[in-house]
């Protein structure tokens, strides 16, 4: 394992697919323009079937993009594959992902998190894999920018090739934007075989406390769940009936004409939109036709906490130091 490992975190680079299902795209590359289409089944550059990589200085409908660019005909519409260097990539997802003005062991943690990430996925994807990995929260983000910011890409020069292991492998380096107080298990959040993620175990108390208060119209979420096609009653009231070990909701019942109906806490969230419900970890109240949901933390809580990371580094921590606690019995080694 320890070969497949080193030999694929060798290969410089990252596939990311940045973009899937437009018609047309616009690209810019070493100073030339052209116009991509698909039909039939094929990708036209500038009305004709041709090779549809790109390479030089590039821009994707006007935005500046680092590396190769690649296209495929992809149901009925584009696929957009962008290839780059992986330090490249690392200092575009730091870059991406926290702001640049944050302290520097902070960003190397965050450097690491998101190299081990992208070399776990190209290892999971394989070879042959047209992407390994999207652009967005989904993955971890990548605005594709072909100029980071000087700090974030200082930060992945001085991580160079650091990536964070269990036994010979990278580990799922999870990261998210607060944890709310409270890391989060991924077997709880991802329902991950118990045991296959010790160093992600949660429970463990951080800092960052980053509060929000969200009113949602219960007509607006009977509205999202038909949408959904995941109920088509109306809600009437909504309550937390279990939690995870870090207190983040389970399970909720939704009071309906028809009486209670059960529905796990992520697909409300899931279906409601991230923005609108930034975490689980919250408490609901029922107050004039609409949810109030008062709660801490941004994102599903595990692993890497950015805010948590930013306080531990402000307080003098160094990024080992930060990773050990995020991701407790992982090793970091350098791997190329």
């Amino acid at each position: 394992m320890l070969l497949l490992v080193c030999a694929a975190a060798r290969a410089e680079e990252i596939r990311i697919e940045i973009g899937r299902g437009a018609q047309k795209a616009r690209v810019v590359a070493a100073g030339k323009e052209h116009l991509l289409s698909v039909r039939g089944g094929q990708v036209l550059v500038d009305g004709a079937p041709g090779p549809a990589e790109f390479a030089g200085p590039l821009a994707l409908d006007g935005h500046a993009l680092a590396g190769r660019l690649e296209f495929f005909a992809d149901q009925g519409g584009l696929l957009a594959v962008n290839a780059v260097d992986l330090e490249d990539y690392v200092a575009a997802v730091v870059a991406s992902e926290v702001p640049p003005s944050w302290p520097a062991e902070a960003l190397r943690a965050q450097a690491v998190a998101a190299r081990t990430f992208a070399v776990a996925q190209k290892i999971s994807q394989g070879p042959g894999a047209r992407a390994h990995l999207g652009a967005s929260v989904l993955d971890q983000v990548y605005k594709g920018t072909a100029d980071p910011a000087k700090t974030a890409l200082q930060a992945a020069r001085d991580t160079a090739g650091e990536v964070l292991t269990w036994g010979a492998a990278p580990i799922a380096a999870y990261f998210s934007a607060s944890c709310g107080g409270k890391s989060e298990s991924a077997e709880a959040a991802f329902h991950l075989t118990p045991g296959s993620t010790p160093y992600l175990r949660g429970g463990d108390p951080d800092d960052d406390e980053r509060a929000f208060t969200k009113r949602i119209p219960l007509a607006e979420i009977s509205s999202a769940l038909r949408k959904a096609k995941r109920m088509q009653a109306n809600v009437q009231g909504l309550r937390i009936v279990a939690r995870t070990g870090s207190g983040r909701a389970k399970t909720l019942s939704l009071q309906t004409p028809g009486g209670a109906r059960p529905l796990a806490a992520v697909e409300l969230r899931q279906i409601l939109g991230y923005r609108e419900l930034p975490s689980l970890l919250f408490e609901v109240r029922i107050d004039g036709g609409a949810a109030v949901f008062e709660g801490k933390g941004s994102g599903h809580g595990v692993g890497l906490c950015q805010w948590g990371a930013r306080g531990r580094a402000l307080k003098g921590a160094g990024y080992r130091e930060i990773l050990a606690h995020y991701y407790p019995g992982a090793e970091i080694r350098r791997m190329y």
